[in-house]
């Protein structure tokens, strides 16, 4: 399927580097390691003020770094993966994100006779065996990874199929959150029978 071949890559590291306090400097070092015991315990409270104070504006800029906050968790019953599956033998309505952020409207259709999704657009089919799904990416973190001009993060609709032998992924968007969520669960049932 020529549009759905244009899948996105994933970044392969899931290490992420977190901001550290910066280490002190040989002068710093020095002039705490000469002072006394009882000058250390005098000079301490000062210090912890002068953080204290700093910690607001080191706070702030550290949350402009970080990822949206994790987007809460949603449970789905079993009767809502059931009908997520019904909804899928007979073919559900989704958007497929490109690498360039283009969206496609596109058609998700589950076949348990041969383990597998088909995703078609137009008249083009793409189908992908659930042994072929390396992962499922679904959380902020995860979706993170994925090189796409489409916002997958702030989209608490989206998912992506991220697939075993060519590490590209495809990124699907539900019209509901609860949607993704039984969609997220059934297809982990699936894979662990």
């Amino acid at each position: 399927m020529g549009a759905i071949n244009s899948c996105c890559s994933v970044e392969d590291t899931e290490d992420r580097q977190v901001m550290k306090e910066p280490a002190p400097t040989a002068k710093e070092r020095s002039q705490t390691s000469s002072k006394h015991r009882k000058d250390k315990e005098r000079k301490e409270p000062e210090q912890n003020e002068s953080t204290e104070r700093k910690e607001p504006k080191e706070e702030k800029n550290r949350k402009k770094r970080q990822a949206p906050p994790p987007e809460p968790a949603i449970e789905v019953s079993q009767q809502e993966i059931k009908d997520m599956q019904t909804k899928l033998h007979s073919g559900m309505s989704i958007t497929v994100l490109l690498k360039d952020g283009t969206k496609l409207s596109c058609t998700i259709h589950l076949n348990l006779s041969d383990n597998s999704l088909s995703i078609s657009c137009e008249d083009k089919v793409r189908v992908i065996p659930l042994s072929d799904v390396k992962a499922l990416l679904h959380t902020a973190d995860q979706l993170k990874r994925v090189e796409t001009q489409a916002d997958l993060v702030g989209d608490s609709n989206c998912v992506a199929l991220h697939l075993l032998e060519s590490g590209n992924c495809i990124p699907l968007r539900f019209e509901e959150a609860r949607q993704k969520h039984s969609f997220v669960e059934m297809l982990k049932q699936l894979k662990s029978e």
